[in-house]
């Protein structure tokens, strides 16, 4: 060897050893986010209308850390493509970025076996590609390095985030159970206790107990998914390969086996929860062996110390600071809350991490990009984000709210608690309720996407349908291959990397445009110009497949989405047959329309009938019982119950219970002694017409009901109509029946009628005057509200 050269390779491997490393896994190894993640991977969703890779991305590079690999197998092309263009490709980047394509891991542990691990000299840090976070690491991993001088067989650090049991974040199916020695924070043991169903046992060796003198038990964590680790755990990964959690499975079997001799240490971040909290118990050994169990706080001071990261180690590491990792659709949407409010700040959406839109805060948590248009009459509430070229038209309402690039709300629509991706449309008096809307999405007239739904990408929905709650619905059927272990391996070969067929995108214009058709081939197949060509075939006459009409309306664009799990769905039915049904069940229906068509054009006339005298039956029933309820003065509650009950049993509509309500409502006012009685009235039974309202459009509605009840009923004399019109307005306005906006928008759209357009243009002008006013408290309020907003502001800084 010549002389010197043993001296700079050793220089050269230290130099090595010093360099912080990181590993992030993108593949997420799940469906929790389907069929969003059909197109593009988990961590490329955006958060905030920034991808969620990003966030980890500039957390590691905050800490420290000069080489990042990213690990994936689905969608690698896409998130190849992302890096190459991000700002972590530029020459004063901080961080490098190598990309790892793995072919044939179904689980993390065989992700982890399948990385070169030469690189890794060091300790290096491990996390998820969906990791938000504000603090730097970098004192944490120097303890971590120290503690290893104390304990040689230390194979990885936890960050832990406290957390009281209502806490948003908390993973509501199952609850984690750490032991912990309190003095040194080392691990001992881990368990997941099952909520759904309940499960009152642990599994927690005995020797844990029995062998240290004191222990904490603590169920008020939160795994944030970042993990400090040596290169001995790749070694641990590739001897078991099964492992599919780092948590419930990795560190679960590792800290409970008698055969291992690894060690686990925990850092944990303070948060809400307080000592004392039945989220945390301590057991003390004395010496002559008597147990005790008290309620104690972290740090408690134990018999003499084994080892570990002691509370000397970290005095320079922060206790405080924001983790978390997007396990699911649930702390996507606390994660992003958390940011809105700015709970994680400095991150937060005025601070984009992606540095490519700029955004200004606002008054009430209210952050807007450049060039968005909202109407004069529209109202963005608290804790919204609206993305650039964003538009919400008048009458529309956002609350508690994302919208990414080029959204559109339309008039009178609701957007509460939801997220809409780039280009999703909201139409005319529709309402969005807490649920995540795709790219593309469009959300026709007059529909109500109820509370967890998760609309794909490309999806029409309407018009004038109900969404049921916790639905899911994407524009392609999945390929039904019975494997279902990660985001994107139900739709993909094995040999497409990306997890994308550049053809199918090609034409998928054509296929959106294409509805309630499908063309010939296997039911995982998207339809293409050029599948269509293949086939043979062209148009409606042997298309096999139709979109779930009944859901996502008869103008729709989409399926509803069943979880393929194993190969078979949630029935035990088996993907290739229930694909094979859907078939069979698609052509029996067509050949059986032609076969049937003379039999239905001569039933057409009997069924039109037998609806009608359906409709005057539930007419009937329901005026009754109304009319019963206000004679027996009944609760409210009583009565709704019943009127629920004559809808299931007629099969009545929404629309029809609300105009009869009204009206009924309206007939039992004593016109002789206005105000009083219209004030009694509508006080009594106004929340029956409130339960049948739940968008914008449908007050509208109501305004309407009662304006042509008062114009057109004949037992009213001319001279209490437009009385009656205003008092009724009035005292639904301040019982929060319709608001103001539904009712100035109703008003500025009868004004434009001609007199007897279905409209009284006296009963118009007799409100002019409380809508003026209605006007004016509009615009005080928002003065207030600004000057409130501006006065916290202040506080804030």
């Amino acid at each position: 060897m010549a002389p010197g050269k043993g001296n700079k390779q050793e220089k050269a491997a230290a130099a090595q050893s010093n360099v912080l490393v990181a590993i992030v896994l993108a593949d997420s190894f799940d469906d929790l986010f389907q069929p969003l993640s059909f197109n593009k991977p988990r961590c490329l969703l955006p958060l905030c209308n920034v991808p969620m890779i990003e966030y980890t991305l500039d957390f590691l590079a905050s800490s420290g850390v000069k080489e990042t690999v990213v690990v994936c197998k689905s969608h690698s092309q896409a998130i190849e493509a992302y890096i190459k263009q991000s700002k972590w490709m530029r020459a004063h980047s901080p961080m490098k970025i190598k990309i790892t394509i793995v072919r044939k891991p179904n689980s993390l542990g065989e992700a982890l076996c399948e990385i070169d691990d030469t690189p890794f000299v060091s300790d290096f840090i491990l996390c998820t590609g969906v990791v938000i976070s504000n603090m730097d690491l970098s004192q944490l991993v120097k303890a971590h390095m120290a503690n290893k001088h104390k304990d040689p067989e230390q194979a990885m650090t936890m960050l832990l985030q406290e957390a009281t049991p209502s806490h948003r974040l908390r993973d509501k199916s199952e609850e984690s159970v750490y032991v912990i020695n309190p003095r040194t924070n080392r691990l001992f043991s881990l368990d997941s206790v099952s909520s759904l169903p309940k499960t009152n046992e642990l599994d927690i060796p005995i020797s844990v107990i029995t062998d240290n003198p004191e222990v904490e038990i603590r169920a008020d964590l939160i795994d944030t998914n970042v993990y400090i680790c040596s290169p001995l755990v790749f070694s641990m990964f590739r001897d078991n390969s099964d492992y599919q959690t780092v948590r419930r499975d990795f560190i679960h079997s590792i800290s409970t086996s008698p055969l291992e001799s690894a060690t686990f240490y925990a850092h944990i971040l303070a948060g809400t929860s307080s000592i004392g909290a039945d989220g945390r118990t301590t057991i003390n050994r004395s010496a002559s062996g008597r147990r005790g169990v008290s309620s104690r706080g972290a740090g408690s001071v134990g018999s003499k110390d084994e080892g570990g990261i002691s509370n000397h180690d970290l005095a320079y590491v922060s206790h405080s600071g924001y983790t978390a990792g997007v396990i699911d659709t649930s702390s996507y949407d606390a994660i992003s809350r958390d940011l809105i409010a700015r709970w994680a700040y400095p991150l937060c959406p005025d601070s984009n991490p992606a540095d490519e839109t700029a955004y200004s805060y606002n008054r009430g948590a209210v952050y807007k990009a450049d060039s968005v248009v909202l109407g004069r009459e529209s109202r963005v509430e608290h804790h919204v984000m609206l993305g650039s070229n964003s538009h919400v038209a008048d009458f529309a309402q956002v609350s508690d709210s994302v919208l990414g690039t080029g959204c559109r709300i339309g008039e009178l629509a609701t957007v509460r608690g939801s997220h809409l991706f780039n280009e999703a449309k909201v139409g005319k008096g529709s309402v969005v309720e807490r649920s995540i809307i795709g790219e593309r999405v469009n959300i026709l007239d007059n529909v109500f996407v109820e509370r967890g739904c998760i609309i794909g990408d490309d999806v029409t929905i309407g018009p004038n349908v109900r969404v049921p709650e916790f639905t899911r619905i994407a524009r392609w059927l999945p390929q039904e291959i019975g494997d279902d272990s990660s985001d994107s391996e139900n739709y993909a070969s094995s040999d497409d990397e990306s997890g994308l067929d550049s053809d199918s995108d090609s034409d998928k214009g054509n296929s959106i445009g294409t509805r309630n058709t499908r063309t010939s081939g296997s039911a995982g197949e998207r339809p293409t110009a050029a599948s269509t060509a293949a086939s043979g075939t062209t148009g409606n006459a042997l298309e096999l497949e139709s979109f779930d009409l009944n859901v996502v309306g008869t103008s729709g664009v989409g399926y509803v989405w069943s979880n393929v799990i194993g190969g078979h769905d949630r029935d035990g039915v088996s993907a290739n047959t229930r694909a094979w049904l859907r078939r069979l069940r698609t052509v029996g229906s067509v050949l059986g329309d032609i076969a049937t068509a003379e039999e239905d054009l001569s039933k057409e006339q009997v069924v039109s009938a037998s609806v009608k005298v359906s409709d005057e039956s539930f007419e009937h029933e329901l005026r009754q019982s109304i009319k019963c309820s206000f004679e027996r003065d009944y609760d409210v509650g009583v009565a709704g119950f019943e009127i629920n009950n004559l809808r299931f049993t007629f099969n009545g509509s929404q629309e029809d219970i609300r105009r009869i309500v009204t009206q009924e409502i309206l007939k039992s006012i004593d016109v002789s002694a206005l105000p009083g009685s219209a004030e009694h009235v509508v006080s009594r039974w106004g929340e029956l017409i409130k339960r049948t309202v739940s968008s914008n459009l449908e007050q509208v509605n109501v305004v309407d009901i009662v304006e042509r009840f008062c114009a057109l009923d004949g037992s009213l004399e001319e001279s209490v109509r437009s009385r009656l019109f205003l008092l009724v307005l009035r005292f639904m306005y301040e019982l929060d029946i319709v608001e103001d906006m539904a009712i100035v928008y109703w008003y500025n759209k009868a004004s434009e009628k001609a007199d007897g357009d279905d409209v009284s243009q006296d009963l118009v002008q007799k409100i002019a005057t409380f809508v003026e006013w209605l006007e004016e408290e509009s615009s005080s309020e928002d003065e207030e509200g600004e000057d409130s907003g501006s006065d916290e502001d202040e506080d804030s800084d």
